[in-house]
């Protein structure tokens, strides 16, 4: 119920303010003092370091941040899930009836929507709170138990044991508030020593940085540096804490403070402690990082999908932007079948025009597992938002695997068919018409990744009137290659088809390209106006 709980407050807040979070998030890493708060704030709100590490590495990877201000970021969201324990920590059991009645009222009898998100927020809290309580009246009789007194016994003789015991609760829970959690409750009922119990935190802290380093293990360098830094942070940390933890407890016990209150206060030290040590070696830790794992080229064509982590489905804004990053990798292995097709069909390359349709296949196994990714996270529960964003994806998706078709079928079947009548020479204006439209639809494809990424409405526009100058180069293109036609009697009939069906084929492309604006300007209420200055200016013309 707990771990449930943790899970609802995340689903919560990503629901009612997920891309406020994510733009948050992405904008507030100017410097490392900026990242290091806005780390700790978002993980408050999203209750989970793993989660903020996350969505961090994922704009790493996308090369929007850089490592040292994403390990700020992290040294950050440490911080940030001591202060959620240390909220928790207070009793605050008898809240739990009230915030879970108030939170189904909310979530069943709204509308939908924001209200609906925070009723579902309530109620995580809520059972977050009965979860302790019941943890607590469970865990009672463990005081009473040999076997029990014997375990925590012999992990008190040795720490390290006990150390990387709570490390693999944590690493299994997904969860180091959960599994910090756990061990207040447990000794606040005086099971174990409050050495073994500080120790158990050490082994949570480290537990809780691996979830995201496993998580990135098959994505790029750039991704997996912040969450490499986080753990060996903590792994240091831990290393220079756990020979002192005597010295930590005799300190902590001369307060008159509960065991709870305790430990709570030695898990916000020990990080507290972890960013003012390393938040000035943030630079040499992230060259320590990107020789461990060296920046490699990477070639979109060789290798397939690398982000799709099923474990981010329960934060599903850090699967939709793993989902975005696979997108945006097929993007341009679509693109570099668009580019080698043309460079091909210039220089009647038979080998290169081969090869270009073999990239299909890449982006075929992008397709076929973006597609079975986002169908296993829209059986999640999912809010309004991540349900358009999914549906939103997957049109795009769908368009690139189309483009790649026409690509692989009709373009690279006319530059075969080119080998049969290459006696015979394109005229120079259709050489300059077919170049005309080509560079046209190259720029729409790059500003179409761009709308896809950001959702800008401007740029929504801008691709949308780039749509309308293309129809009116195409239909000039027609017209021109028709008159040469009727010119030149000669011209072979073989060749016209070829061209004809290559214009046909950058019509299809460029169609399928600008699809992504129209949700974008409709939602905006811009779309309808946008038609109909276009007709007006078409009936002018």
């Amino acid at each position: 119920m707990l771990l449930w709980g943790l899970r609802m407050v995340r689903i919560g807040i990503n629901d009612a303010w997920g891309s406020e979070v994510r733009s948050a998030l992405g904008a507030s890493l100017s410097n490392r003092f900026k990242a290091f708060f806005t780390g700790l704030g978002v993980t408050v709100l999203l209750q989970s370091s793993s989660a903020t590490a996350l969505l961090t590495s994922s704009f790493s990877g996308q090369g929007i941040i850089n490592t040292a201000p994403a390990l700020a970021v992290l040294l950050g969201a440490d911080v940030g899930t001591t202060l959620v324990t240390q909220i928790l920590t207070f009793d605050l059991s008898a809240l739990s009836p009230f915030l879970i009645a108030v939170g189904v009222a909310m979530f069943t009898y709204s509308d939908g929507g924001r209200t609906r998100d925070i009723g579902r927020l309530v109620l995580g809290i809520g059972m977050m709170l009965l979860a302790l309580k019941l943890i607590l009246g469970a865990s009672m009789p463990m005081r009473e138990s040999e076997i029990i007194q014997g375990i925590f016994a012999a992990l008190g003789n040795d720490l390290v044991l006990a150390v990387i015991f709570a490390a693999i609760i944590a690493w299994l829970a997904h969860s180091s508030l959960a599994t910090v959690l756990l061990i207040i409750t447990l000794a606040s009922t005086g099971v174990m020593h409050i050495t073994v119990a500080f120790a158990f935190v050490l082994g949570a802290n480290i537990g809780g940085a691996i979830p995201p380093f496993v998580a990135t293990l098959r994505a790029s360098s750039a991704a997996r540096q912040p969450p490499l830094g986080n753990l060996i942070f903590r792994v240091c940390g831990v290393l220079i804490a756990l020979p002192m933890l005597g010295i930590i407890s005799d300190w902590l016990t001369q307060f008159d403070v509960s065991n709870a209150r305790q430990i709570a206060n030695f898990h916000m030290l020990f990080n507290i402690a972890l960013a003012l040590m390393f938040l000035p070696l943030i630079d040499r830790m992230a060259a320590l990082t990107m020789r461990l794992l060296p920046e490699s080229e990477e070639d979109p064509d060789a290798v397939g999908p690398m982000h799709l982590d099923k474990s981010a489905f329960e934060t599903p804004l850090v699967a939709l932007v793993n989902a975005e990053r696979e997108v945006l990798r097929m993007g341009e292995v679509v693109e570099k079948m668009f580019r080698n097709t043309f460079i091909a069909l210039k220089k009647n390359d038979v080998e290169l025009a081969k090869n270009t349709r073999k990239m299909d296949q890449v982006a075929n196994q992008f397709y076929d597992e973006v597609k079975l990714y986002l169908t296993n996270l829209s059986r999640e529960s999912l809010g309004d938002k991540e349900s358009k964003r999914c549906a939103e994806i997957m049109s795009f998706v769908t368009n690139l695997e189309h483009i790649g078709d026409i690509i692989s079928v009709d373009m690279i079947d006319n530059i075969l068919r080119k080998k049969l009548v290459s006696r015979a020479r394109m005229s120079l204006h259709d050489r300059e018409d077919i170049n005309s439209l080509y560079q046209p639809v190259l720029l729409s494809f790059h500003l179409s990744l761009s709308v896809f990424t950001s959702g800008d409405i401007g740029m929504a526009r801008q691709l949308l009137a780039k749509k309308y100058k293309f129809i009116k180069l195409e239909k000039q293109a027609v017209v021109n290659h028709l008159v040469k036609l009727r010119e030149d009697v000669t011209y072979d009939s073989r060749l016209s088809a070829m061209q004809l069906d290559v214009i046909r084929d950058l019509k299809r492309i460029n169609s399928h390209l600008t699809a992504v604006a129209y949700p974008i300007l409709e939602a905006a209420g811009q779309l309808r106006s946008r038609l109909k200055k276009n007709n007006k200016t078409e009936v002018k013309a």
